[in-house]
């Protein structure tokens, strides 16, 4: 008599089948996890890095900042002292420019013009004074123009008068001061009177 096999088989097989799957299902659910979080991981480290970096050049540019910031107050402070330094050794050229004005005028001034008025406003030297030919007067410009002190001769007005005893050439002259402080503000000087004939 033949033999008949009842067991179910084919349930056995689903079922061995089933947790085939299953045990494949979990295998690819761990490793997915597993891989998700080492790229979570990495990606992680590379943000921390990156902020550090991020950290340390803010860090480094506010340093940098100051240091722009110190320079440019030394630069401030050396502009100012550049200045000042320019102030007081132009007052220490222009300290003796008087004298040294007045010295000129009796070089330049030949031998037929009187002075009768010197007036300084700033950079400019205003000369009121007559002489006994315009010649004289062309003299004069031309020793300005040659001298170290003085400079740009500008004839202002020149006008024929009489005189008790001769004729006269009444004249305004106005005359460059070399060397002033360019800083220093317009000033009048009283008026002088000066006599006489240059030598």
């Amino acid at each position: 008599m033949a033999n008949i096999n009842l067991l179910p088989w084919r349930e056995e097989a689903r079922e061995k089948q089933k947790r085939d799957y299953l045990g494949i299902l979990a295998a690819v659910f761990i490793g997915s996890a597993i891989l998700v979080y080492i790229a979570l991981s990495v990606l992680e480290m590379i943000t921390d890095d990156q902020r550090a970096r991020n950290a340390y050049l803010q860090s480094e540019i506010t340093l940098l900042d100051k240091q722009i910031a110190e320079i440019n107050k030394i630069k401030e402070r050396k502009r100012d002292i550049e200045r000042r330094t320019e102030i007081i050794l132009n007052l220490q050229q222009a300290r003796n420019l008087p004298t040294h004005v007045m010295d000129e005028l009796v070089r330049i001034v030949p031998p037929g013009i009187y002075l009768s008025k010197l007036e300084k406003k700033g950079s400019l030297l205003l000369i009121e004074g007559r002489s006994e030919s315009n010649n004289n007067v062309a003299n004069m410009m031309r020793k300005v123009k040659a001298s170290q002190w003085l400079s740009d001769p500008n004839m202002q007005s020149i006008v024929t008068q009489n005189d008790d005893i001769r004729q006269l050439q009444r004249f305004n002259l106005r005359v460059s001061i070399k060397g002033t402080v360019a800083d220093e503000p317009a000033k009048t000087e009283p008026a002088k009177k000066a006599k006489g004939a240059g030598k």
